[in-house]
């Protein structure tokens, strides 16, 4: 075997490094074990390169002969290492994206590189025109590192329209195939100044077409997650008004009773005074049955307590137990509305998933506490019956169709404060962690 030759074929298919890392570092976030996975892809596409260099000296194959296999490989692999939340479109698209650059390096070193080409008999390119390959790459992923790269971050991240990737991944797919074959066997033909300059117009059309295709679909999308984002908040509004309207009610009767009080004990020290002790004992039975009904505290913050009691009171009516562990001072280090969105959103939730099951099941826990000053957690659990429903990786809501609007609002906030919500599901127990960040 030619070892000449051999490094040649090596170096045309040592391309796949730059697209490999191209396609990683668009969807690092979301690979799994992303340094295992990095030592996994030099691996393995060092045997391709190895593996295809090797048939293609002994049998003397043109080096895109071996082409189809490779990419259908790599694609494969690519998609083992995946989260299950990114899709199959997801990784075609940045896939696509990866092999049109390379195309485009390989076509743009087979133009520049023409007239020394023009002179080589063998089917494999000059060991100059691949390493101008390797060169322009090396250019391109520095490029698309400060620019797609983070475009794609970005969409993979928040935005997760199956729709708006299952359209959007032919197109690229297409031109890559195209710009791979399009290039004329014979070097010869290249060096004639017609196609010379429709050559270098097709990788320049190229270059600046896979920068405003994936800047359209990142403004696009980024208009579309505002837009949604709005939608979001218009409906948390309209629940916080509503919530507000009751919690303002509650907390008027809480006045309205406060006041009530005080005559009660103008009342006692009246009969006190009198001596009319039976009437005086007639009427502290009387007001210890009221009393009975009333609540105790449940938090020293007045709203915070105001919305448990509340919630409290639809509990006992639907017959679910709540425990209540809700550690907060008086006063709070951010803006009560949002606690209590948070709060409100959950705690709503898990009433409603209670409602569905037997009453011996019945059981919400509540803890919210601050560690520090800085950080306050909140932990909402309750019993379900075991069946939620997904779509592009949120939860749908359970009372109307499409996504549920509580636990979108609670991200909002925790977003908001710098944090995070998560959701876990075991045994028949479903609970949210919110942590915020003050």
């Amino acid at each position: 075997m030619n070892a000449a030759i051999f490094g040649r074929y090596f170096l045309d298919y040592a391309l796949l490094y730059p697209s490999g890392f191209l396609c990683l570092a668009c969807l690092w976030e979301k690979v799994r074990s992303p340094r295992r996975t990095a030592c996994i892809a030099a691996v393995g596409i060092t045997a391709v390169c190895l593996v295809c260099a090797a048939l293609c000296t002994i049998f003397e194959l043109d080096s895109n002969f071996l082409l189809l296999p490779i990419v259908l490989c790599t694609f494969w692999l690519l998609r083992w290492r995946m989260n299950a939340e990114v899709t199959v479109s997801q990784t075609a698209f940045l896939f696509s994206i990866s092999a049109v650059m390379m195309a485009v390096c390989s076509l743009l070193s087979s133009i520049l590189n023409a007239r020394a080409e023009a002179d080589n008999p063998g089917t494999v390119c000059l060991l100059s025109t691949s390493l101008l390959r390797m060169v322009l790459a090396a250019v391109l992923c520095t490029l698309f590192w400060f620019t797609v790269v983070k475009w794609s971050r970005w969409l993979l991240r928040e935005y997760r329209g199956e729709a708006f990737w299952q359209s959007a991944w032919p197109l690229p797919a297409i031109y890559a195939v195209y710009l791979m074959y399009c290039m004329p066997k014979d070097s010869a033909i290249v060096l004639m100044n017609r196609v010379m300059i429709i050559a270098v117009l097709a990788v320049s059309i190229s270059l600046f077409g896979i920068f405003l295709l994936l800047y359209e679909m990142y403004r696009v999308a980024k208009e579309f997650t505002r837009s949604s984002q709005l939608d979001r908040e218009n409906q948390l509004l309209g629940m916080e008004a509503s919530r507000y309207t009751e919690l303002r009610t509650y907390m008027e009767n809480t006045r309205r009773l406060r006041h009530d009080f005080r005559q009660h004990l103008h009342v006692i020290a009246g009969l006190t005074e009198a001596g009319q002790l039976e009437e005086l004992k007639s009427y502290l039975h009387q007001y210890e049955s009221e009393l009975s009904e009333q609540r105790s505290a449940l938090c020293a913050n007045a709203a915070v307590d105001a919305l448990a009691g509340h919630y409290d009171n639809e509990a006992k009516q639907q017959a679910t137990p709540i425990e209540w562990k809700l550690e907060l001072p008086r006063q709070l280090p951010l803006p009560e509305a949002d606690l209590c969105t948070v709060l409100g959103n959950l705690l709503e939730n898990a009433l409603r998933a209670s409602e569905r099951l037997p009453e011996a099941m019945r059981r919400v826990s509540v803890i919210c506490h601050m560690p520090s000053p800085a950080m306050m957690g909140l932990i909402v659990e309750n019993r379900y019956d075991g069946q939620l429903s997904r779509r592009e990786g949120k939860l749908l809501s359970t009372s109307h169709p499409g996504f549920g609007t509580g636990l979108l609002s609670v991200e909002t906030v925790a977003k908001k404060y710098h944090g995070q919500m998560t959701v876990e599901t075991e045994n028949g127990v479903f609970r949210v962690n919110v942590l915020l960040n003050l």
